[in-house]
């Protein structure tokens, strides 16, 4: 089913149900015409609609059948999300990002940080053991400035490289107790879950800055815009919880294009660090989940300007597509800002010379110190008593 969230002809807010025939159908319109025995909410919300069960989605399609819709609606943001959570679950995404940061790295000189960020917190985990991590990777955004298509997007004053990401989002239309299992969780999603389309605006000299130095993840490069479409898939739709579903099988097309330019594309069902499923559990860990929170999945291959080597302009018409999921479109409002590290700066900072004398002699401390990190780092090993033991719950 596909659902948007548009105006009644009371003024109030209503869920649209999109017949092939019809279009767009007023729930609470219709509703005052049939008997409608759900809960009330659903007619008002997205997020309740998502939790109707498959009877109440049956007698949902029963109610607008016959009755006139709209061909086109406004654009608008389909809920106000509780949280937004985003990963990065597409392993060829990651692979060109990393190679993308290279140039970036560069430019703003986190180069050295960059590199060895990489080889001792990723690919040498220790004390633990060698390898990277296994838990999937995500950031908490901020759900105040979620956006919706046809919006503005306000070019971030302490950036000057902003970047897209083309994302497939999951809304979720029920709770998740803390520690949910996996089974648990593919069936929510399946049963009440929605996938919308994202574009998560991003910072990227403010990203390599706050990978590499301010050490809290990412703080400033994402919290600024994400904007959201305004149609939402239910994922009986495109979802299977063995991932044979559309979403995840043949997958969607995605495509991007700036001022009509036709910069990249990509598909949804590109290779993956783990399932949607196992993401889920994951973010369950330890805290649950509620109805009406978004996890992003990630950039789709391809689809944002950092693997390509290209970014945004100010004034710019960025427009993200997704099979099935329709498109989001914004302009880029505002100027670059200050790079982000010399924000607050005072006078009189270290010389370039002063500078590269600092890095010439940590060429010669820095292998003594590594060194004894990694001797460190095998007695610790060695000494690891092994991960817990989980103990099944008690009834």
């Amino acid at each position: 089913m596909r659902l948007r969230l548009g105006t009644a002809s009371n003024g109030g807010d209503s869920v649209y149900l999109l017949d092939e025939t019809n279009g767009w159908v007023c729930l609470v319109d219709a509703a005052r015409k049939k008997k409608w025995a759900h809960d009330p909410a659903a007619l008002t919300s997205v997020v309740a609609f998502l939790g109707l069960d498959h009877q109440g989605r049956a007698d949902a399609r029963a109610l607008i059948r016959g009755v006139p819709g709209l061909k086109i609606m406004e654009e608008r943001l389909p809920l106000q999300a509780i949280s937004l959570r985003d990963a990065a679950l597409y392993v060829e995404h990651m692979a060109q990002a990393t190679k993308g940061f290279v140039g970036i790295a560069l430019r703003c000189g986190h180069a050295v940080q960059l590199l060895l960020g990489h080889v001792l917190g990723k690919k040498l985990r220790l004390p633990r053991a060698l390898g990277p991590c296994a838990a999937p990777a995500y950031y908490v955004g901020n759900p105040r400035t979620i956006i919706p298509s046809g919006a503005r997007a306000r070019w971030p004053s302490y950036a000057g490289v902003l970047d897209y990401e083309l994302e497939v989002a999951l809304i979720l239309g029920s709770d998740l107790e803390v520690d949910a299992d996996e089974t648990t969780c593919a069936k929510a999603v399946q049963d009440h879950g929605g996938f919308v389309l994202i574009n998560d605006f991003s910072a990227r000299d403010v990203q390599a800055d706050e990978m590499t130095s301010v050490g809290f993840g990412f703080v400033k490069c994402k919290a600024f815009c994400t904007s959201m479409g305004s149609e939402v898939v239910t994922a009986d739709e495109l979802y299977r919880s063995d991932e044979s579903g559309r979403l995840f099988g043949d997958g969607l097309a995605c495509e991007v294009l700036v001022d009509g330019e036709r910069w990249s594309s990509g598909r949804t069902s590109a290779q993956k660090f783990c399932s949607l499923s196992q993401y889920v559990e994951h973010c369950c860990r330890g805290e649950g989940l509620g109805a009406g929170e978004v996890l992003g999945m990630g950039t789709v291959p391809n689809c944002c300007g950092l693997e390509l080597g290209r970014f945004l302009e100010p004034g710019c018409t960025v427009e993200v597509r997704c099979e099935e999921l329709g498109s989001v479109t914004n302009v880029v409002a505002g100027a670059p800002g200050a790079n982000f590290r010399d924000l607050g700066r005072a006078a009189g900072q270290p010389s370039r010379l002063a500078t590269a004398l600092k890095f010439l002699g940590m060429a010669f401390i820095a292998p003594v110190v590594v060194f004894i990190a990694l001797l460190g780092g095998a007695i610790a090993a060695l000494a690891w008593p092994g991960p817990p033991v989980r103990k099944d719950k008690k009834d």
